[in-house]
Parts: C-alpha cells; structure tokens; sequence
C-alpha cells in the first residue's frame, strides 16, 4: 500500500500525458453501433472510434456522451490523467489498460495561467472559474463551490464563508453563484507557486459531486485512482456495484448545499444513499478523506434502506472517520439489512490534512453512528482499527442492531473508547460489558 505522502506525490506528478477535459469533437467518423470495449488515451482523439488501444477517445466528456449501455467496458490508459465527472451506464465495466500506475480520474481545476488572475484589492486574488480560458483540467464544468487547494503539492483546506474573513495565505472563498474563486496571496498565485489545482465539488450530476457516479448499476470499477474531488470520490444507488484494487483519495471539503447552517462542509471517499443493494467494496485503499472512507446514509421515510452492502480487506487511513451510518425514518422501514465490515485495516482516524479545519473536533474516531431511526442489522468484524485522533467510536444514539466483535482496537494511553462515555482504552473492558459492543475483541494501548 502507497503511503499518504506517497499518493499525494504521485497525483501532484505533472506529465506530458495529461489532458483538458474539454472534448476535441465530440462528432466521431464513424457510430458508435453497440456495447464493446472502448479506449480512452490522454494522446487520443474524441474523433476516433474508441475501438483500440490506437483509435482511443480522449476526454471523459466523450466516453458519457458516447457509451453504449449494457456491457460495455472502458479502460483508461495507465500514467494519463483525466478530468471530470463519469456517469456510469448500466452494465459498464471500467478498468486500465497499458503499463504503469493506475490511471487518475480526477475533478481538478489547474490553476496556472498567470493572466487567468485578477488582483481585486490587496492581497486578495480572484478567478472565473466559469471560464476554461482561465484555467486547465476540468474546464468544462463552471462549479467553484471549491473543497480544497493543492499548492505545489501542500493542501491547503482552509475555506471562509465571507470574502473579508480571508487572512492568512491561501485562505480561500468561493463566490459560486458567480463562479469565482478568491484567494489571500501576497502576489498573483502563479508567482508564488509553480502548480495550484482547486478541487471543485462537481456539478454535473446534482448538488453531490462524484468522480465516478453509478446511478444505473451493474458497474465493476477497478485499477482506478480517483482524486481530486471537493465532493465525493464513488457513489450512487444503483444496485450491484463491485468497487476493487482502486486508490481513492484527497477527496471532499466542499460546501454542503441547504445544510441548516449555511456552513456545513462535506466529502466522503465511497458515498451510498438510500435505495441502494449489493455493492461489494474491496481490496481498495481510502486514504485522506475530509469525512468518511465509506457511508451508507439518507432519509429512508417509510420505505427506504441499504442491502446487502460488503466492505472487506480494505486499507482505510487518515480519513476523519473510518466508517459511517446513520439513518432518517420510519421504524417500518426496511433501513439496514445484512450489511457487513470485515478484514479492514483501518489507521489513523481522524489525522486527514483536512481534519484540523472541521468545525466538530471531537468526532475524529474510526467508528460514527448519527441519527438512527430504522431498522438495522449491521456486522463490523475481524477489523484492525489503529489509532484514532480522538475516541474510537461515537454514537449519537444508541446503535440499535449493529454488532461489533472480534476486532482488534489499539488506542493511544487515555483515550476514549466511545466520545460521550467515561471508559479509556485502559479500561476497555467496563466500556465492553457496560455497552455489549466489540465482542471477542482484542483491545491495547498503543
């Protein structure tokens, strides 16, 4: 497994390779007649059929303008990059193809043409990013409702809520009903860093951004990076979805629209709303997450839930929180059913680059349960969960129907089993017999 300073490097890696997201001609010589396996190259041709490794398309605009649903499988060339948004058809398989790392999807916005910059008072630099004569990466999307800044490979997740609120540098506002980005610099950004990226939330498939979205399902996703996301990495409610052997990671930070606050920020690496069945993650590595490796959550009403959802023999770190459920709803509704965590290695929860800048400090644990009120029947199992910033668990509620058993906990001295309940790790088996929760587990001080 790469390391976290390994990941970031290999995503702030620029090569020759790389390629704008906006489609050459989406108008191709020859239709496009049924499901096969399509190309796609950072040297390719949104002109070219897609059909070979040689005849590849270019551009991710292209391949949701153009594949065909039901059976389809798209490879991304390894070592290019690509940016956007891809929606997945039903039935569509995506994978790599070619030598070298995997290829990278990703919603950047590369922000390094000097004249892309204004100079609006002192100190404070702005840019349109509803312009692709501003910037590179993904130009085809206005959406400056940014998450992150990444500065010659620092990030930089420091975002107000009010232009005169900007301080210190690299502060940042977003301005997104006119998309433009303010940023606190001392001169035009491009003087003072030689490669800034902004990761925009995405706006091409609602209020909730995803690199990769599977809204029809049938998808296998693998060999895949996936960065760059102010929103989410995956998500979806389609059902049968097998997530495998992909890197996800620098993801979220982004504004949570018509959160009550006005101020709520939000992101998480594999994101499942309600109505979803039988995604399969696995074998994968979630690494730098401002909320959650992996969520099931929504509003269920009376007739909504999560089935049959494996989350097994993944490496989790230095996400704010491992794993997260909760649920809004009737207790007749179907809520969660059969859902297993197992074999996960889980580190460092709460350590993200992001977790110094949320506003609820006291939650940087592996295991989150929010508001609770349906039905659930919830397996977490034969985990590791090392090191947690700070308890190892919190629960808004009690989590009725989740068990928890057989894992191995290993906390620094005196920190808290559960955030609300007064047991330390030293005392792990009172917050054992007193809440009934982690079973057969072996639980140590770090």
């Amino acid at each position: 497994m790469l390391t976290a300073a390994a990941t970031l490097a290999v995503v702030e890696r620029t090569t020759p390779r790389q390629v704008a997201a906006t489609p050459n001609d989406l108008t191709i010589a020859e239709a496009i007649t049924g499901p096969g396996t399509y190309y796609v190259s950072a040297s390719g041709s949104d002109t070219a059929d897609g059909r070979a490794p040689e005849a590849a398309w270019a551009t991710i605009g292209k391949v949701n303008a153009s594949v065909p649903a039901s059976g389809s499988t798209i490879l991304f060339r390894r070592d290019d990059t690509f940016y956007g948004e891809l929606n997945l058809p039903a039935g569509c398989e995506v994978g790599a193809f070619g030598t070298g790392s995997k290829p990278i999807l990703t919603m950047f916005k590369l922000l390094n043409r000097s004249t892309g910059w204004t100079e609006q008072s002192d100190d404070i630099w702005s840019i349109n990013l509803g312009s692709p004569e501003t910037h590179d990466g993904y130009t085809t999307s206005n959406d400056a409702n940014i998450g992150y800044l990444s500065v010659d490979g620092e990030i930089k997740p420091v975002l107000k809520f009010d232009l005169s609120e900007l301080s210190d540098p690299w502060d940042f506002y977003c301005d997104i009903p006119n998309h433009t980005l303010y940023v606190k610099a001392s001169a035009n950004p491009t003087t003072l860093a030689e490669d800034i990226k902004a990761a925009p939330n995405g706006n091409n498939f609602g209020v909730t951004g995803r690199v990769i979205y599977c809204p029809n399902g049938g998808n296998d996703i693998h060999d895949i990076h996936v960065t760059g996301s102010g929103g989410c990495g995956i998500g979806g409610t389609g059902p049968d979805v097998h997530i495998h052997d992909c890197l996800i990671d620098y993801i979220g930070g982004s504004w949570l629209a018509g959160h009550l606050d006005g101020k709520q920020r939000y992101g998480n690496g594999i994101e499942n709303w309600v109505d979803v069945k039988r995604w399969l993650i696995e074998n994968n590595e979630i690494a730098q997450v401002y909320d959650v490796a992996w969520s099931p959550q929504g509003i269920a009403g009376s007739t909504g839930g999560w089935e049959d959802m494996t989350v097994r023999n993944n490496h989790i770190h230095d996400c704010n929180q491992s794993f997260e459920f909760w649920s809004k709803g009737d207790k007749s509704a179907p809520g969660f059913q059969r859902i297993l965590v197992e074999g996960n290695l889980c580190e460092r929860a709460g350590y993200s680059v992001f977790s110094d800048v949320r506003p609820d400090q006291g939650v940087r644990v592996h295991l989150l349960t929010y508001p609770w009120e349906t039905r659930a029947d919830i397996t977490i199992q034969n985990n590791v969960f090392d090191d947690a910033y700070g308890a190892y668990s919190y629960h808004y509620a009690d989590p009725v129907g989740l068990v928890t058993r057989n894992n191995t906990i290993r906390l620094k001295p005196g920190h808290l089993m559960q955030l609300g309940l007064p047991q330390t790790v030293e005392e792990a088996a009172d917050w054992q017999a007193a809440t009934g929760q982690e079973v057969g587990s072996t639980i140590t001080v770090l």
